[in-house]
């Protein structure tokens, strides 16, 4: 009798922990559907939030804009996207994107520390948005049709597949001045590999996972210069969630920086090596040079930029490295 007065209460409470539970649905892009790694990221998420009091639905999307349509739509209570879409919904964890401002990963690592700080929350909400998670997912690099394209000089005049909606990507283009070819997440891979366009940018999962070698061939590659940090931002409604739950859910994404560097730098070190097209000293420091009065513009003229965010990060580059030309000016 006394047994199954046991297990009759262990029952009973492991019913209430449950029906405690708050129940929420997530969207998750991933270009592999349910299953990519982003997408078996989140499956470990959802597990680890339960021990928050919030039960997950994860809602599987292969098409981003239609992922971020729902949840300005209301459609889902969160949504895992890019950084560079979620920038106009929260610009100060978009910034983490901005064009040469993290060129390497333990940058990465120590500006995601950075918004994982619980004295940065505050700026981690904005309206009724929250950013409760930041992952790599990868540093975009230019891929090019052709070898000869391996200088900034070279690539005035170029066709460059550009996202419809990437405010500054366009700015940078420009301001080399290139040519857009405005494509979309569907239409970018095929113009590059149909020779519609020139160049095209993305991070080293697009050379197999979007067939860009065949854009690249035998004739072009990919220069190993990171423009960017590309980054999965989970991007909740506040109002649905405990006002704790956001920083537990930093802390614990922080966390997982190793586990989705890894599967990033697995795309890159499956590249070949004979792809990879190595750019002088004197043409990184112009893409530097280009890169900062880029970030410079979308912060003071186009207000895209974070410009507290942009300070940060700029602090880390002088730390890690004192002698960048950057460093003496303090223009961020």
């Amino acid at each position: 009798m006394r047994k199954f007065l046991l297990a009759l209460t262990a029952s009973l409470l492991c019913a209430t922990s449950a029906q405690a539970l708050e129940k929420r649905t997530l969207c998750v892009y991933d270009p592999s559907g349910q299953s990519g790694d982003m997408f078996n990221i989140m499956k470990d998420y959802r597990t680890a939030a339960v021990e928050w009091g919030v039960e997950f639905e994860l809602n599987p999307y292969k098409n981003e804009k239609e992922a971020g349509d729902d949840l300005l739509a209301g459609k889902c209570d969160g949504a895992l996207i890019t950084g560079v879409r979620g920038r106009s919904i929260h610009p100060f964890a978009g910034t983490i994107e901005a064009l040469g401002a993290l060129p390497d990963y333990n940058l990465l690592k120590q500006a995601i520390n950075y918004y994982a700080d619980p004295r940065v929350a505050s700026d981690m909400r904005k309206d009724n948005w929250e950013v409760a998670a930041i992952y790599p997912a990868g540093l975009v690099h230019l891929f090019v049709r052709d070898k000869s394209l391996n200088s900034v000089d070279q690539l005035k005049g170029k066709k460059i597949a550009t996202m419809d909606f990437d405010e500054a990507a366009t700015t940078m283009i420009s301001s080399i001045g290139a040519t857009i070819e405005k494509a979309d997440i569907n239409s970018f891979a095929k113009k590059f590999n149909d020779g519609a366009a020139d160049i095209a940018y993305a991070p080293a999962y697009a050379y197999k996972a979007l067939e860009l070698s065949k854009g690249v061939g035998t004739k072009g590659g990919i220069i190993r210069y990171p423009l960017a940090q590309l980054t999965m931002q989970l991007i909740l409604k506040s109002d649905k969630f405990d006002p704790e739950f956001g920083q537990k859910s930093r802390e614990y994404a922080k966390s997982k920086f190793a586990v989705a560097k890894d599967l990033a730098t697995k795309s890159e070190k499956q590249i070949p090596a004979s792809v990879w097209i190595d750019i002088t000293p004197e043409d990184q420091a112009k893409y530097d040079a280009m890169l900062l009065e880029v970030r410079l513009k979308l912060r003071d003229q186009q207000k895209i930029y974070n410009a507290k965010a942009l300070k940060t990060f700029a602090k880390l580059r002088c730390k890690a490295d004192p002698n960048r030309p950057e460093c003496a000016d303090k223009k961020e």
